[in-house]
């Protein structure tokens, strides 16, 4: 019976982790401009070739903004640019951003990506707040040139594995090769405002009446 309450404390700690656990999610749906985006972004500090794009496609018409990028996404009206600056001709030369979190990010991250090119040279690392790279990164992802729209075939949720706490994220591509959308991080803990989700909550209730139950039968 003790091996079997340790079991079920072990259990419960893991639950209360993950229902602890946060979400930051960026989708660049508030941007109204294709301008630079630097600095602090929904809790996500960002730096580098980096510009919050808006899509063509939605704003074509009298208020059809020359800057906006050739883009198109279902439901989707904003991304994110890895560029040094998109109202330049293209350098074709590596580029890269950063995206980072001061409170960390665990386990993993998510993205879906467009490129304008077939071989954007898309790489992807995550980095701890000593800049140790964690995990083994990602490297050479392709993508699909579009008729019509610079970007308009989108990859399906590509998803970064690692362990460990992560402080940054950096993303490298070819100058104006790539846009970035839907960025998914988890956090250790819960950002003020931020719930856990209810079912995370309810298997910690479980497990907590488990274990409950299992000191009483110990007891007698």
């Amino acid at each position: 019976m003790r091996t079997m309450s340790k079991l079920l404390a072990l259990a419960l700690t893991a639950t209360l982790q993950s229902a602890m656990a946060g979400t930051v999610f960026l989708d660049f749906e508030d941007l109204t401009t294709t301008a630079p985006l630097a600095g602090s972004y929904h809790g996500v500090n960002i730096s580098g070739a980096a510009w919050g794009a808006t899509s063509e496609a939605c704003t074509y018409g009298p208020s059809h903004d020359p800057g906006d990028i050739s883009f198109i996404r279902t439901g989707s009206c904003g991304a994110l640019l890895l560029a040094q600056d998109p109202t330049r001709p293209s350098t074709n030369n590596p580029k890269s951003l950063t995206l980072s979190i001061a409170g960390g990010f665990i386990d993993s991250l998510s993205f879906v990506y467009s490129g304008r090119v077939t071989i954007p040279n898309l790489a992807v690392h995550v980095f701890d707040d000593l800049g140790k790279e964690l995990g083994l990164g990602l490297t050479g992802l392709t993508a699909a040139g579009c008729s019509g729209f610079a970007f308009c075939n989108w990859s399906e949720t590509v998803t970064l594995n690692f362990t460990g706490v992560a402080h940054s994220v950096v993303f490298s591509a070819d100058d104006q090769a790539i846009l970035l959308d839907d960025l998914r991080f988890t956090t250790p803990a819960v950002n003020p405002g931020q719930l856990p989700e209810p079912g995370s909550v309810a298997l910690a209730m479980s497990a907590l009446g488990a274990l409950g139950w299992a000191r009483r039968r110990t007891r007698r």
